[in-house]
């Protein structure tokens, strides 16, 4: 296992824990996932590489650990917000770092709560109307929101 650190900065690049000097030292917007590649699978700081667009939505995908909106601290993510984002599709993480408001049926949310019930809303989803329809809330909005952040410019 391999944490990865998503910055403005340049490409992903391996570090250690969340006292590694390279994420300390990190400005935000910045984000650490947890990814099972080798160190050497992911950039050490050299130039971007014709593949890192790919290597960053397969780095999406992975566990995120905390992150950081500019001008703020590091944020942990608790364990149920990273597992919801680690289980949503490639295709519904894109729309929502897009789209932070965007809405999910009933559906896409009970894939991605695992089938948690509606009832058992969490502090990182919000649900309206009927049919229902959510969208992301707390601490996966956050994340959300950076990872807009870094992908934007």
């Amino acid at each position: 296992m391999t944490n990865v650190l998503l910055t403005l900065q340049g490409p992903p690049l391996s570090v250690g824990d969340m006292e590694d000097p390279n994420v300390d030292t990190a400005p935000g917007p910045a984000v650490v996932f947890a990814t099972p590649v080798a160190s050497g699978d992911v950039g050490q700081g050299s130039a971007p590489q014709p593949s890192q667009a790919k290597s960053t939505v397969t780095i999406l995908s992975n566990r995120p650990l905390a992150y950081r909106e500019a001008g703020a601290d590091w944020h942990q993510l608790g364990y149920e917000a990273a597992d919801h984002w680690q289980a949503l599709s490639p295709e519904l993480r894109q729309r929502l770092i897009a789209h932070r408001t965007a809405q999910l049926s009933h559906e896409e949310y009970t894939v991605t709560t695992n089938g948690a019930s509606a009832s058992m809303i969490t502090s990182n989803w919000t649900y309206s109307g009927s049919p229902r329809r959510y969208r992301v809330a707390g601490e996966l909005r956050e994340l959300a929101e950076v990872l807009a952040e870094i992908s934007n410019d």
